[in-house]
């Protein structure tokens, strides 16, 4: 019962602790483990568990299997998380992969990617690189990027922000791909193609008209001329 503080180079745990669980440590594994809250600090964190309260974790790589009743904290080079987050998420990362079930997402990162089974019932507001979607939002999709595929399901308006940069540019840079569905909402980028189903109003500010490819669906789209103006979110 109660809290528990560990420290050493290699620490692995399994079991319950009640309490608050601190660990400092070059690697840190947990397999079968539950705690009211954790807070680890190495270079490599492996947990499978759950945890009833928030969880604070800072690391090189991070693999997280299983679910956290509070909020999450995450900075990382690495972040690999399935499971179920019943709080918001706020990471600073390089590279995430999110599966799972979440309820606010706030990340910055170079690349992030939501896959086919994840789930958020709120909001997603993110500062990335690159960004791929191919699970469910719910809430409203607030986005500043370089590149972005939407391939899964949106279910509020989004707002995308896609700046392809200064200099010279790779293809990708600044595309907005919309393969899923969506209810619309406004995209600023420097292209902007349409292979899916977009259910609703949607204002585009792009280098030219959007593509809209055979077989989408997207009647309510208006168009504006980007003349170079830069991508950026306003707040």
């Amino acid at each position: 019962p109660g809290d528990f503080r560990l420290a050493g180079a290699d620490v692995r745990v399994s079991g319950e602790v009640s309490g608050r669980l601190r660990v400092s440590a070059a690697d840190f594994i947990a397999r079968d483990f539950h705690a009211g809250a954790v807070a680890i600090t190495a270079a490599d964190i492996a947990f499978t568990g759950d945890v009833d309260g928030p969880v604070t974790l800072t690391a090189s790589d991070v693999a997280w299997r299983g679910s956290i009743g509070g909020g999450a904290e995450i900075r990382a080079a690495d972040l690999d998380f399935d499971g179920r987050l019943d709080g918001r998420l706020f990471a600073q990362v390089a590279d995430a992969h999110l599966s799972g079930s979440f309820a606010d997402i706030e990340v910055s990162a170079a690349d992030l990617e939501l896959d086919r089974d994840s789930h958020v019932q709120g909001d997603v507001r993110a500062n990335v690189a690159d960004f791929e979607q191919d699970g469910v939002i719910d809430g409203r999709l607030d986005l500043s990027a370089r590149s972005v595929w939407i391939n899964g399901d949106l279910n509020a308006p989004m707002v995308l922000n896609v700046d392809p940069g200064r200099g010279r540019l790779d293809p990708e840079d600044g595309l907005v791909e919309l393969n899923g569905r969506s209810v619309g909402g406004s995209i600023c980028a420097r292209r902007v193609v349409v292979r899916g189903q977009v259910n609703g109003p949607l204002t585009i500010m792009a280098d030219a008209p959007p593509e809209v490819l055979q077989g989408a669906q997207a009647n309510d789209i208006s168009f504006t001329a980007r003349n170079g103006q830069r991508c950026e979110r306003n707040s």
